[in-house]
């Protein structure tokens, strides 16, 4: 089981920011702005795959893999279709 802990706590007008997850099951290339869009927001991501084909499921996951280095985020296998996403600041470690 992994679990995520924040190494610094952002502070937001409204009080401290949270970590929330968004689940998002794909089978394309094209459904991964999702995700993109929810890391960004910094949400953590965990993304299904076991409807997508084994080739379009590591389109995606490159994809991602992309843009969560560019966001300084982490990538964390979870399962063999299910991938974990997160932003910046947050740290996943498996227990």
């Amino acid at each position: 089981m992994a679990a995520f802990h924040m190494e610094h706590p952002d502070v937001t007008p409204f009080g401290v920011w949270l970590p929330q997850v968004t689940i998002l099951r794909s089978r394309r290339l094209s459904d991964a702005q999702n995700a993109v869009e929810a890391i960004r927001q910094r949400h953590c991501v965990l993304l299904q795959l076991d409807d997508a084909d084994l080739a379009e499921a590591q389109r995606v996951i490159d994809f991602l893999a992309g843009a969560i280095s560019a966001l300084d985020g982490q990538v964390e296998r979870i399962g063999d279709a299910t991938v974990l996403f997160s932003p910046a600041g947050v740290t996943v470690s498996r227990q």
